[in-house]
């Protein structure tokens, strides 16, 4: 009786995080694509390019706390307040520097560039306003994602609206530059005030609680900044070495290449916390699990993959029209790398059942190194192509490539490549149920 309850709740939890994503999606979509063609690919680029460099800090702020939330949550939850109030002290200071990092490093790479720091300055502030998003790994863990769901849609809706007025207005590329901290803004007081209102526990902040979650989580820490610099040093390096014009290309390719992402990634949120406790109980039926998981990304992935090679032109014809048609060769390679980034994100839920954290950091910064060489040379021959090249040959070195040069992360490649065995039961099932319809 527990476990089909908690299968439906599974269920319905992955059905909110599908309508979020979809919903935000969307929106971003239609509204991202005006804002594109309003802008043109030079300021288009001037905000991808500011957007990369603040990612670059993001990923510092956070951590690593978001990669090993959920299972100090689910594994001790009658310390969950001092958990959760530990975490988020030690997200907020950390993103404050990182916010004073960015702006220093735009003067630093940038001198005299004084529209590049402000659109860069008004998009870092999302970085301290993000601390919010460590309570979704509290609602991802009680399976109430319904509730950061809604914090979310309303978020994307104010700025969707906001983007709205500022085309209508014929606003500056200043205004549009505000819009990620105003979303976030948004969001983290409705998150805020829905958590204050449903937990049932005190919050609370201790030295040595922080210093158990950094010694978990500082692994999380360099392979963070390295996935940030091998998924946004190419453009980056486009912005310093050819233009902005080429940033806001890349950008418009690779933004399309990720619409699909939200189906694997809500799948796999809300799986985790399933997956997880299944290890803890049954490791066979866990690793059947996690096998089926990594087949449905891997699946997907090429199915889309696909799709984009036979339409990707008319794609970005249709939403950016055709100041952006150069982004087309770019998207149907830019695809294939965020398949093999979406196997990497499954991956996750296994590096923490089995412990392996402390090897992300060195098959990420594999990736890292050679995606920076890789970018140096192609993007001075080959220009943007060379680039997204080198995005996806950096995500198959980190998704499958990387894992191998270790002993005790062999595994998963084996249980990579054994989750194709479930796709000829799956195909067999289908066809029992063919013949018995017949």
């Amino acid at each position: 009786m527990f476990h089909k309850l908690k299968n439906s709740r599974f269920v319905v939890n992955t059905n909110w995080l599908l309508f979020k994503t979809v919903y935000s999606m969307l929106l971003s979509l239609v509204i991202g694509s005006l804002s594109a063609r309003y802008l043109g690919p030079s300021n288009y680029g001037l905000i991808g390019y500011g957007a990369s460099l603040v990612t670059l800090f993001t990923s510092i702020s956070q951590l690593g706390l978001n990669n090993i939330m959920m299972n100090e949550l689910l594994r001790a939850p009658e310390e969950k307040g001092k958990t959760l109030g530990t975490a988020l002290v030690m997200r907020l200071a950390a993103s404050v520097v990182s916010f004073f990092c960015v702006t220093f490093f735009v003067c630093v790479i940038e001198p005299g560039n004084r529209l590049l720091l402000a659109v860069t300055a008004l998009q870092a502030l999302s970085i301290i306003c993000s601390v919010y998003e460590l309570l979704n790994e509290w609602f991802l863990s009680e399976l109430k994602s319904k509730i950061y769901v809604i914090a979310s849609s309303v978020g994307a809706t104010m700025v969707g609206i906001w983007k709205v007025v500022l085309l209508m207005a014929g606003a500056s590329v200043q205004w549009f530059a505000a819009s990620a901290t105003i979303q976030t803004l948004v969001c983290g007081g409705i998150v805020f005030f829905i958590f204050f209102r449903q937990k049932q526990f005190r919050l609370g902040c201790s030295r040595s609680r922080a210093g158990e979650l950094f010694g978990r989580s500082n692994h999380y820490i360099i392979s963070g900044l390295a996935i940030a610099l091998y998924t946004q040093m190419d453009k980056v390096m486009l912005g310093k070495m050819m233009g902005e014009r080429e940033v806001g290309l890349y950008t418009s390719a690779m933004t399309v290449a990720m619409l699909w992402e939200f189906v694997p990634q809500s799948i796999t949120n809300s799986a985790s916390a399933v997956i997880l406790e299944k290890k803890n109980h049954n490791e066979e039926n866990y690793l059947k699990l996690f096998q089926i998981l990594l087949l449905g990304v891997s699946v997907m992935g090429l199915m889309v993959g696909v799709g984009i090679q036979l339409f990707g032109k008319y794609v970005i014809l249709l939403l950016y029209g055709r100041e952006y048609a150069e982004a087309a060769p770019l998207l149907q390679i830019l695809i294939w790398s965020t398949s093999f980034a979406m196997i990497g994100t499954a991956r996750s839920i296994w590096n923490v059942a089995e412990d392996k954290n402390r090897y992300v950091k060195y098959y990420t910064l594999i990736g890292c190194l050679f995606n920076l060489v890789f970018n140096y040379f192609a993007i001075q021959v080959w220009g943007m192509t060379g680039a997204a090249v080198g995005t996806l040959l950096s995500q198959m070195i980190v998704a499958l490539g990387a894992p191998l040069l270790w002993k005790d992360t062999r595994p998963f490649v084996r249980l990579y490549a054994g989750s194709w065995k479930y796709l000829k039961q799956a195909r067999s099932l289908l066809g029992d149920v063919k013949r018995k319809q017949r």
